[in-house]
């Protein structure tokens, strides 16, 4: 017997997906051309198949590739707010219920770098380790939640190159808060290990995981720690760079089979001290960095919705950033559904790939603007040429 296979109604990914995108900001339409319907409608297909905007118009919509240029420039307003609509538009696809508004969360924090071959002087871009050809990308940072089945996307801002790591961290962190979500522990990767970062994380009294790089290359009181045992948990202590504050942080010790240095995870939090023993805490904090990968899955997928662009406009590009990860927002959330009323276990993943989610959106999307070209791709049919 064949089991049923879920799937999502292409009405359903659409309704969610452009109300989200609504309700995020005021949207104005762009001469007599372009409605606002149909704008977030280009954008959302741009998005569901992957492609730029003028692959997408040429072929869909009444209007020229150059009104949809200019429609679309006409909605970007500067980076900050157009930040807190995207943010929006996240929070308003998951629609968490009020029980799940008073649970305290964990939240990885990552960055993001989207390559860029253009020109070096363009602003807002940053530079890093070579990847995919270049050394230069637009760079972006997430919170998402650790949870098996519901890795929301609860954050997101683009970087610069002046943008200090605890100020990621608290930006990001207060995003999360001012939509009514509570956080209860922090994973980080090691990018974020700065005496600031724990500092203002210990001011928040949130549970944290960061592994800890070394700084510099003789020993001082921060490095003293990686040549302990592996297994060990103790306290470090240290002073941060600019403004000399001083900064102590419990770290666990810890080499997994065939590396061959051991990592220094610095760990606050995840039990009560009284209740639950130092080691246990420490252990607790390293799973929880282990399930931190969950956000780097969420990059790939995001991915799979990310509309293609070669434009040196910070703000464009973040739209299409942000129109991949709703996408994949609306994703997680039917995932949810369908996982719930098949009865599945709270750890179990619905059958509902992405590309699945995408599809759905994308032929619910064609079906309405047809293409607008309908010459054929052959004169005439093969072999019957000249004939009548």
């Amino acid at each position: 017997m064949r089991h049923p296979h879920p799937t999502a109604h292409p009405a359903a990914v659409h309704q969610l997906a452009r109300q989200a995108l609504a309700d995020a900001r005021e949207w104005v339409p762009f001469r007599r051309s372009v409605r606002v319907p149909h704008l977030l409608d280009l954008l959302l297909l741009m998005a569901a198949t992957a492609r730029t905007l003028s692959a997408v118009v040429r072929r869909r919509f009444p209007f020229s590739h150059e009104t949809a240029r200019q429609a679309v420039r006409a909605n970007l307003p500067g980076l900050d707010p157009l930040t807190a609509a995207l943010v929006r538009a996240l929070h308003h696809a998951l629609a968490f219920p009020r029980r799940d508004r008073r649970r305290r969360w964990t939240v990885a924090i990552d960055t993001h770098h989207v390559p860029y071959y253009g020109d070096r002087a363009t602003p807002h871009i940053v530079g890093g380790q070579r990847k995919q050809g270049t050394q230069y990308f637009f760079a972006y940072a997430t919170a998402v939640l650790i949870h098996r089945r519901r890795r929301y996307t609860v954050g997101l801002m683009p970087l610069t190159a002046a943008t200090p790591p605890h100020a990621v961290v608290a930006a990001l962190l207060d995003q999360v808060a001012a939509h009514g979500l509570r956080v209860g522990g922090v994973v980080l990767d090691g990018g974020f290990d700065s005496g600031e970062t724990l500092l203002d994380l210990q001011r928040r009294a949130v549970s944290y995981t960061v592994p800890l790089r070394r700084k510099g290359r003789g020993t001082n009181r921060r490095n003293a720690c990686f040549a302990w045992p592996s297994g060990t948990v103790g306290t470090v202590a240290w002073v941060t760079d600019r403004t000399r504050v001083a900064v102590s942080t419990a770290v666990l010790v810890w080499r997994r089979a065939g590396q061959p240095r051991a990592r220094v995870y610095a760990f606050a939090g995840w039990g009560d001290a009284t209740a639950v023993k130092e080691a246990r805490r420490a252990w607790l904090g390293r799973r929880r960095y282990r399930e931190r990968f969950g956000i780097e899955t969420s990059y790939r997928q995001k991915n799979q919705g990310r509309a293609w662009t070669t434009s040196r406009r910070a703000e464009y590009r973040l739209l299409l950033e942000g129109l991949a990860h709703l996408l994949r927002q609306v994703w997680v959330r039917l995932s949810e559904q369908v996982a719930r009323a098949g009865g599945l276990r709270p750890t179990a993943w619905a059958a509902l790939p992405l590309w699945e989610v995408l599809e759905a959106l994308a032929d619910r999307l064609k079906a309405r603007y047809r293409p607008t070209d309908a010459t054929p791709l052959l004169p005439h049919p093969l072999g019957q040429k000249g004939r009548r």
